[in-house]
């Protein structure tokens, strides 16, 4: 076993770094008080579940 806090972490793991990548392109670059209600489901899909 590894001794590695994942909490303590300065860098996410590929899988997640991807889908933080594709959440910041679908916020193009608006303030969370810019994001209508409807688009939050969307904008916060993750790994297509």
């Amino acid at each position: 076993m590894s001794d590695i806090d994942l909490n303590k972490s300065s860098k996410a793991c590929s899988p997640c770094n991807l889908e933080c990548e594709k959440i910041n392109k679908r916020m193009n670059d608006r303030k969370f008080s810019k994001i209508k209600t409807k688009e939050v489901p969307h904008i916060l899909k993750v790994f297509n579940f």
